[in-house]
């Protein structure tokens, strides 16, 4: 059970169709295992068609719902295309198994060591960024703070900071009032799937030499 949840602007928002990709497929991948936000986004989903029942009807062209359907299916077209993995990995939420060509191992991996590794997915737009982060079992990011929001779901493992300890489920939002050092438990690695709207900051010894990397 999460312990770390969305808050309701963001669920609202999510009821209302009107997140970016990144951040909705991260809300549909919390709501999937949290019966307690799955509610509140069924609540915002009644008061929203309360909403439109309440309003004047209008009058439309007659050939309003072919057009609406044709936009539709240009916009199925221009979605992400990714290979579906020939094994589901079933760590995943299902919202996001068919943006990935294979298993969490099997992903290319990329980053400065083999301790904090990243993968970017391909559904990041002008606004936001999307990736996973893997941390090694023990290890941790350096110190760092945020230039803008990040929101951080964790997947796999679990990772603890100066505020709080983060399990599988956990929605944790970190922003600019934020400084920490994320650090994965001893007992597996930590995989984490990241949106955020401007690069971290580091704030150590190696912010110095890494921050302009990282702009």
């Amino acid at each position: 059970m999460a312990h770390y949840h969305p808050n309701h602007e963001l669920l609202m928002q999510f009821s209302a169709g009107q997140l970016s990709d990144a951040l909705g497929i991260m809300v549909a991948c919390h709501l999937e295992n949290c019966q307690h936000c799955r509610a509140i986004s069924r609540n915002f989903e009644e008061l929203g068609g309360e909403i439109l029942e309440s309003l004047e009807s209008i009058e439309v062209s007659p050939d309003f719902i072919n057009r609406t359907l044709s936009k539709l299916e240009e916009s199925k077209l221009d979605n992400h295309i990714v290979v579906k993995p020939a094994v589901i990995d079933e760590r995943l939420p299902s919202p996001l198994q068919r943006f990935l060509p294979n298993n969490l191992e099997n992903l290319s991996w990329k980053g400065f060591s083999k301790n904090i590794q990243e993968f970017d997915l391909s559904f990041s737009d002008d606004h936001y960024t999307a990736k996973f982060y893997k941390i090694k079992a023990g290890k941790e990011l350096p110190i760092h703070t945020h230039k803008g929001n990040e929101f951080t779901l964790v997947m796999t493992g679990a990772f603890s900071d100066e505020a709080g300890s983060y399990h599988v489920g956990d929605l944790i939002l970190a922003d600019s009032n934020t400084q920490h050092q994320p650090k994965a438990h001893m007992e597996s690695d930590c995989i984490c799937f990241a949106v955020m709207d401007a690069p971290l900051k580091l704030t150590g010894f190696w912010g110095r030499m890494l921050n302009p990397f990282l702009s």
